[in-house]
């Protein structure tokens, strides 16, 4: 549904522009041109009032969103665009497990190097792709701190219909910038009746 309710934004004249041969994605979302007020109504607001459990506060680490009062849609999406640009550039790659390069191939010849690839795929499927979700999640956190948005927590579900997590790889770029403008959306709209949580 808002997917449909986005369409005519994503493909307006104010969609990201095409990429220089050497710019990369989140280089070009920075330079986004301003929305206008219509397109910006197109854009759905998320649901957040809900009633807090246990588990829903002990998750706000992961689950929550941001808001700065006095701030128009176009200034909270270029902040949002910033910072996510910057959290998406930190990056934790597999493969540098090894003392040295080649080492498992002197060592122990070819089924040394096949292992050592099996290993270190294994290993960042368990432990690589919550550690670049959490970094980019603490990124967030303080880029956005540092521009003078105050932070709350939100419930799992309602999270997900306007947020997303990249561990494995990145999602693609409609999906990501529908999500973000619903952030913007939310981070520029009215203040949250729930109390901000404290950095």
């Amino acid at each position: 549904m808002r997917s449909i309710l986005l369409a005519a934004v994503l493909a307006g004249s104010t969609a990201a522009p095409a990429l220089a041969q050497d710019e990369t994605p989140e280089a070009a979302a920075v330079q986004q041109a301003a929305l206008t007020e219509e397109e910006i109504a197109a854009i759905p607001m998320p649901e957040l009032v809900f009633e807090p459990s246990a588990n829903d506060i002990d998750n706000y680490e992961k689950y929550f969103y941001f808001h700065r009062a006095d701030t128009d849609f176009n200034e909270a999406y270029a902040d949002i665009l910033e910072c996510d640009a910057l959290a998406s550039g930190f990056r934790i790659y597999a493969g540098a497990s090894e003392p040295y390069p080649g080492y498992y191939g002197s060592q122990y010849g070819i089924g040394g190097v096949i292992g050592g690839v099996i290993g270190a795929a294994l290993a960042d499927a368990i432990h690589g792709s919550a550690a670049r979700r959490e970094a980019r999640r603490a990124n967030m956190r303080n880029c956005m701190a540092f521009k003078g948005y105050a932070r709350y927590g939100l419930a799992k579900d309602l999270w997900e219909e306007f947020n997303f997590e990249e561990g494995n790889g990145r999602e693609p770029e409609p999906q990501r910038t529908e999500a973000l403008m619903q952030q913007a959306r939310v981070a520029s709209g009215p203040t949250p009746a729930a109390e901000a949580i404290v950095p």
